[in-house]
């Protein structure tokens, strides 16, 4: 057994590179930051209920997104809704988004038993 320091390096942990091109920019949305997630988390409720509050909570955490990695020039709301079309704004959303929807789908999948049904959480226990 080894005396030395167990060390986690996430530096080692880099997503798959994902670019967007959009009126001449190459727009990198590979890195989303925990504070996206976490506020995704704390929301998921509203948004899934898709109330009229949603999609300017998905707008803004997409320019978060776009700006987390993009240091030379800023992604602006206003930037954005003059570059594209509504369809391209819809598919740059899906495309921004599915990392984490992903990973939410593969949450549930782990909490699903061979039978379909969803496991209890442990706090369903009391």
């Amino acid at each position: 057994m080894s005396n030395g320091p167990e060390i986690l390096d996430l530096d080692k942990i880099i997503p798959k590179k994902r670019i967007v091109k959009l009126s001449g920019k190459e727009i990198d949305v590979s890195k989303i930051p925990s504070e996206v997630t976490l506020e995704l988390a704390e929301k998921a409720e509203m948004l899934q209920s898709g109330s009229s509050e949603s999609f300017p909570m998905v707008f803004d955490m997409m320019i978060k997104i776009c700006n987390a990695t993009n240091q030379s020039e800023e992604v602006t709301k206003d930037w954005l809704v003059k570059n594209t079309s509504m369809e391209q704004l819809t598919v740059l959303m899906e495309f921004i988004m599915k990392p984490i929807r992903d990973r939410a789908e593969k949450n549930q999948k782990g909490q699903t038993n061979p039978e379909g049904k969803n496991t209890p959480s442990p706090s369903d226990a009391n």
